[in-house]
């Protein structure tokens, strides 16, 4: 008798628009956490196989699930389909990150800093991935290149705080916190903010 999940994946894709459609009940999400997290990967990878985030993200799934040979398939896809997104580079660099696999990570930074050397954004959101990762210097190294290119934007300052405060780094804290005033003393959101992220010790208030 076929199991629920593999009765999951034998499914039409459009059979699946719903979680209870035909041959899916609650049975088809139960078992091995790593089996299941693959089995659903797949399925996300064939209805959207076409865009690289989307396939940098199932990769990280692969990989965390221990597929490392199918998330680099798919991170191969992702930086050929937008070879210049420097999000993409970003999201396969947290995944290594996220793996432990710190070689991989430092490959996919120096790939991100190549192909769009302008990503500020990426940068940013990059330097918080490498910070809860334990890359300290890699963190703000990455985070001072998103500065300089874009040295008026606070948001980013506030949110590198906010991950130095959940590690601990108050030091660090403070450098970043201080470059978001600097660059809009005068913006409520901003102190608003930097009350929550002491307050909540970084994380994020709900």
């Amino acid at each position: 008798m076929r199991s629920p999940l593999a009765l999951l994946l034998a499914l039409p894709l459009a059979a699946q628009s719903s979680i209870y459609g035909p041959g899916v009940d609650e049975g088809s999400f139960k078992g091995d956490p790593r089996k299941l997290a693959a089995a659903f990967a797949e399925r996300a990878y064939l209805l959207k196989p076409d865009d690289a985030r989307h396939l940098a993200s199932v990769g990280r799934s692969y990989l965390l699930a221990g597929q490392r040979k199918k998330a680099e398939e798919l991170f191969a896809m992702a930086r050929a389909r937008d070879p210049k997104e420097g999000d993409v580079h970003r999201m396969i660099m947290s995944a290594w990150i996220r793996a432990g696999q710190r070689a991989e990570a430092l490959k996919a930074l120096e790939e991100l800093q190549f192909m769009d050397p302008k990503a500020h954004r990426a940068f940013a959101r990059g330097a918080i991935d490498l910070l809860e990762g334990g890359m300290d210097r890699q963190a703000e190294d990455l985070m001072e290149r998103a500065w300089m290119l874009e040295p008026k934007a606070w948001e980013p300052c506030v949110a590198f705080a906010r991950a130095a405060l959940r590690r601990k780094r108050n030091d660090l804290a403070a450098r970043w916190c201080s470059r978001a005033a600097i660059a809009n003393p005068q913006e409520e959101k901003l102190w608003k903010e930097l009350a929550q992220a002491f307050a909540e010790g970084g994380a994020e208030a709900r």
